[in-house]
């Protein structure tokens, strides 16, 4: 309902091991600049696809990040952000063990984009270091935060909290009081099928269902790819800015 819809705020990748229970995560930071995509930010790769074609954005994602990593890469999950805030509220939050205290004065708000006055398009938000219960709505907050105060004020920190919110909702959907609720497991369902676009088949997520549960944390590896001197980025700028 808003300018940039489609860009895709956030883009990670999954390997998973089933013989081992074994997990890599990888975060990609939405301003890489890519040639499978004509030298565009890989955040526009979903809002192009669906200008042209509505509904094939996940597939062309999934197609663009595999010719630029060199690997094959067999599904896609697209997720909107009314779905990740309302599947949070239908298993009663999550537990986010929040690693750094922070603030960010800049978090905007819905609708007010316009305002004449311009501290009025934005609300403040602190978060308290230690374990902390969040609603969809805080989730939310929590992983899109772009202007955090102190070393979160980065894409690549931002990152790092979104990986942290998949696995407290991985350990959510998961656990025993989910799973044996039906009223609940439906309400998932008919959420899922509204507001999840992907092309796994029924019996094949499933059988993700099933693996994941045997995912321990220790056996999840976490990477945040940045410009920083050990890792793989650049950062410039182009002529365009």
């Amino acid at each position: 309902g808003h300018d940039g819809a489609f860009l895709t705020d956030t883009i990670m990748l999954a390997s998973i091991k089933p013989s081992t229970k074994e997990v890599s995560l990888i975060s990609f930071p939405r301003d890489i600049v890519s040639p499978t995509n004509n030298w565009r930010k890989i955040n526009s790769i979903n809002a192009y696809a669906e200008t042209q074609n509505p509904g094939s954005g996940g597939l062309k994602t999934k197609e663009s990040m595999a010719e630029l990593l060199e690997i094959d890469i067999h599904y896609y999950i697209r997720v909107d952000f009314n779905a990740f805030e309302r599947i949070i509220d239908e298993v009663g939050g999550i537990e986010v063990t929040v690693e750094n205290s922070f603030s960010d004065y800049r978090y905007p708000i819905d609708g007010q984009e316009d305002n004449p006055d311009y501290y009025a398009r934005f609300e403040h938000l602190r978060f308290e270091v230690g374990k902390q219960k969040m609603d969809g709505n805080t989730a939310l907050k929590y992983a899109r935060s772009r202007h955090g105060t102190g070393i979160e004020g980065s894409d690549y920190a931002r990152a790092r909290r979104q990986q942290l919110v998949i696995e407290a909702v991985k350990n959510k959907l998961l656990s025993a009081d989910i799973l044996l609720n039906p009223f609940t497991v439906t309400k998932l369902y008919n959420e899922f099928s509204r507001n999840v676009s992907t092309n796994l088949e029924s019996w094949e997520i499933i059988r993700l269902w099933d693996i994941g549960k045997g995912v321990e944390r220790d056996n999840i590896i976490n990477f945040v790819l940045n410009d920083a001197p050990n890792n793989y980025l650049v950062a410039s700028r182009g002529e365009d800015g």
